[in-house]
C-alpha cells in the first residue's frame, strides 16, 4: 500500500457549497465583530469548504488485494494509515465503502452488517468486496449492485407493476387489473375546479380557485388502496365510469385470466 495514500485521495482542491454570492462584508459595518477568523465569513455567508476526496487510489488497492488474508490487508492499511491522525482516520473509514465487513454466515447464507446495524443479505450490499467469515480472505462480491443500480432496478420493478396492472388504451381510456381480481375498462375524467372572485374585508378582493366535488368510481369502493396518480399515471384525473371486461374482450387485449 502506498504510504502517501492519505494525501493522494485528500489532498485535492477543496470544493465549495453553494451559498450566497457578492462581498464577505457584513451588510451592516457597524455589526461586524472587531476580531474575526478566517473561515467565520465563509460560514456565515453559507459557503464553506469541504472534502473534494478522490478515491479511486484506495478503491484500486483494495481490488488489487483479493485473494490474501483480510487480516494482513487490514494490517497493511493500518500501518500506513494511523487513527490518530484526523485525515488518515477519515480514509480508513473509508475502506469499509468497498469492503463488507463483518459479514457472519447463518444457516449458509452470508450477511453483512452496515455499520453496526441491522444483518441484511450480502447479494444486497453495495460493496464489491466482502471478507469471507469462513476463510478470512477478501473476496469479490458477486452479486454487488452499486446504489444507483439498486435504484434503477426498483424502477423498472415499479414500472414493470404499472404494466402487469394497467394498459392505456387512449387519453381517456384504461384498462385496470383492480383489487377484486377483474380487468376493468376506466374512464377517466379530469377533476373540476372551480373559480370564483372573492372581496375581503378592505373592498378588495381576489380570485380564488377550489376544487368541485366528484366521486371517483374506482377509489371510492375500495377498488385499490393507490393514490390516484399512481393508479392512473397522471395528476388531475379520477375515474368517471368502470366497466369490467368480458373474456372476449381480455383475450383479445392479450390480458391473463
Amino acid at each position: 500500500m502506498r504510504e502517501d495514500m492519505d494525501k493522494v485521495i485528500v489532498e485535492r482542491p477543496r470544493l465549495k457549497w453553494g451559498g450566497r454570492r457578492g462581498s464577505r462584508a457584513l451588510p451592516d459595518p457597524d455589526a461586524s465583530p472587531r476580531q474575526e477568523g478566517m473561515r467565520r465569513r465563509h460560514i456565515v455567508n453559507g459557503n464553506p469548504k469541504h472534502l473534494n476526496e478522490n478515491l479511486g487510489p484506495l478503491k484500486r488497492y483494495l481490488e488489487g488485494q483479493v485473494g490474501r488474508p483480510w487480516d494482513k490487508v487490514w494490517s497493511e492499511i493500518c500501518r500506513n494509515l494511523r487513527p490518530t491522525s484526523t485525515v488518515q482516520q477519515h480514509v480508513r473509514d473509508h475502506v469499509f465503502d468497498f469492503v463488507a465487513h463483518p459479514v457472519v454466515n447463518r444457516q449458509g447464507k452470508l450477511y453483512w452488517s452496515w455499520r453496526g446495524g441491522d444483518l441484511r443479505p450480502l447479494a444486497e450490499a453495495p460493496m464489491r468486496l466482502y471478507v469471507d467469515p469462513r476463510t478470512g480472505i477478501l473476496r469479490r462480491n458477486k452479486h454487488a449492485r452499486t446504489w444507483r443500480q439498486r435504484r434503477l432496478d426498483k424502477e423498472a420493478a415499479a414500472a414493470q407493476a404499472h404494466r402487469d396492472r394497467r394498459r392505456i388504451i387512449d387519453e381517456r381510456t384504461q384498462l385496470h387489473l383492480l383489487a377484486d381480481g377483474a380487468w376493468w375498462e376506466v374512464r377517466l375524467g379530469r377533476i373540476p375546479f372551480n373559480r370564483h372572485y372573492r372581496e375581503g374585508p378592505s373592498g378588495r378582493g381576489q380570485w380564488v380557485t377550489t376544487m368541485g366535488s366528484y366521486r371517483d368510481v374506482v377509489l371510492a369502493p375500495g377498488l385499490s388502496t393507490l393514490r390516484p396518480d399512481t393508479l392512473y399515471g397522471k395528476v388531475g384525473v379520477y375515474a368517471v365510469a368502470k366497466r369490467q371486461l368480458s373474456r372476449k374482450e381480455k383475450k383479445a387485449h392479450g390480458l391473463a385470466d
